[in-house]
């Protein structure tokens, strides 16, 4: 790419700038009021439950770009094909011809075996066959591994043999690890995994320049380092917002009952008010707490995401799916989902990787248990040795219920450019101030030359 001059266009990112949000406001170029995708999960207000990294396409309320081709070329008598590999968002949508996404079994003894949804069904094994089990391990939790970004780089080179689509969408996870465990400053690790990624992509380049593919990387946010992490929850809890349950030893969030309660995603968190009268308390001590920069509003978050719009269809950033208060952190610091008081009466799940239990994202997932790394992998490895081989029932709590060790986050709008999302290649010319609304057209105009 320095080859052929190719300049690293920097992005204003989605808002939040989380993974969800971003790929899909760069598939359809609207904003979450249009497209519904607020954060990696949201507050069900009719079932009172939290939905955290749901894959289904249902959830998308816009079209994205691979509904709008497939749509042109039937018009015009022309044939598209689509592959997607573990972008999200992708499951049940018939125009999407080629699909592979992470898609676990979870057993009914408790146990949760690795595996991956695709389209057509029987991709599935011919991929498993010649791969092995989709490495969910190495994909997220604190055994995650450049083994994971290997094999979708592998497998996406197998289905471009096999069908020749003619837009395929790959991700690549690797730096998301080390970035929010280590940081962006730090100078002994995050190089090592650097390279490592580089090299796997360097070989998708050269594969895919030899099939005549014209070739874009996409980041979909940057990673700022941060030092400090703030527990919403806790503040609201300490107030008598949040409510919670005694459930097996341990406190769970009761969100139907929470008078308030927060959806912490990084560094933004959606705050839910049952009644809207105690929205105004709410907000006020919110915004006294230290590392809390921001307590927005419907329209004042509309003026953060989009304090330049000047098209009326990015002026509107709230969704029917937002909290009614926003929280933003400061740059330095993060928002974590804790709501309990004491560790003692943490649930269950906390020290388990269940992202589709915790009422927010855990970070903490991507360490072990105990500090001492071999005694951490030892209380791992025994806890997979009982339900796996054994086949007793038991938790694989193997992760920690502290998080102050994250030294990297996204989700807020870096005023750092060097902290923001990048545009390579297309071929395409480019304005200036991009923003994450404009890769939209921007992929369509290459697809289109």
């Amino acid at each position: 790419m320095e080859d052929q001059n190719i300049k690293v266009e920097t992005i204003r990112p989605a808002f939040p700038a989380v993974t969800c949000v971003s790929q899909t406001t760069y598939l359809t170029g609207k904003s979450p009021s249009d497209h519904g995708i607020i954060s990696n999960g949201y507050y069900d207000k009719e079932c009172c439950e939290i939905r955290n990294w749901h894959q289904s396409a249902k959830l998308v309320k816009s079209r994205r770009i691979f509904d709008e081709m497939k749509a042109k070329a039937q018009s015009e008598n022309k044939t598209f094909t689509s592959f997607v590999n573990c972008w999200w968002h992708t499951m049940y949508d018939s125009n999407i011809d080629y699909l592979v996404t992470p898609r676990p079994q979870y057993l009914q003894d408790g146990g949760k075996l690795p595996d991956c949804y695709t389209s057509p069904p029987d991709l599935r094994d011919r991929l498993q066959n010649v791969l092995g089990k989709f490495p969910l391990g190495k994909f997220w939790g604190p055994l995650t591994s450049i083994a994971s970004s290997e094999w979708i780089a592998t497998a996406s080179k197998m289905v471009d043999e096999w069908y020749d689509p003619t837009l395929s969408l790959i991700y690549l996870p690797h730096l998301d690890y080390c970035l929010q465990k280590y940081g962006p400053l730090d100078k002994e690790i995050v190089p090592l995994h650097l390279k490592e990624i580089d090299k796997v992509v360097g070989d998708l380049i050269q594969f895919y320049t030899n099939r005549g593919a014209k070739i874009i990387i996409l980041s979909e946010y940057g990673i700022s380092p941060v030092h400090r992490v703030i527990h919403p929850n806790r503040i609201l809890r300490q107030n008598g917002f949040v409510a919670v349950r005694s459930e097996n030893g341990g406190e769970t969030l009761d969100c139907g009952v929470s008078r308030a309660f927060c959806y912490s995603d990084h560094q933004v968190g959606h705050v839910y008010v049952r009644d809207k009268s105690d929205i105004p308390n709410v907000k006020r001590i919110l915004q006294k707490t230290p590392g809390i920069r921001y307590v927005l509003d419907a329209n004042e978050q509309n003026d953060y995401a989009y304090p330049m719009a000047t098209s009326k269809s990015l002026q509107s950033h709230h969704s029917e799916r937002s909290g009614d208060l926003t929280v933003i952190a400061d740059s330095d610091a993060w928002l974590s989902y804790y709501y309990w008081l004491d560790d003692a009466q943490a649930p269950d799940f906390a020290r388990c990787v269940a992202i589709h239990r915790k009422p927010g994202y855990d970070p903490a997932e991507m360490f072990f248990r105990h500090e001492n790394p071999l005694l951490g992998k030892l209380w791992l490895f025994f806890k997979l040795f009982l339900v796996y081989i054994l086949h007793i029932r038991t938790s694989v709590d193997a992760s920690p219920i502290r998080c102050d060790m994250i030294r990297g986050s996204h989700g807020v709008i870096p005023e750092d450019v060097n902290y923001r999302p990048v545009f390579l290649g297309g071929g395409t010319k480019k304005k200036s101030n991009l923003i994450a609304e404009d890769v939209y057209q921007l992929l369509i105009t290459s697809l289109l030359e």
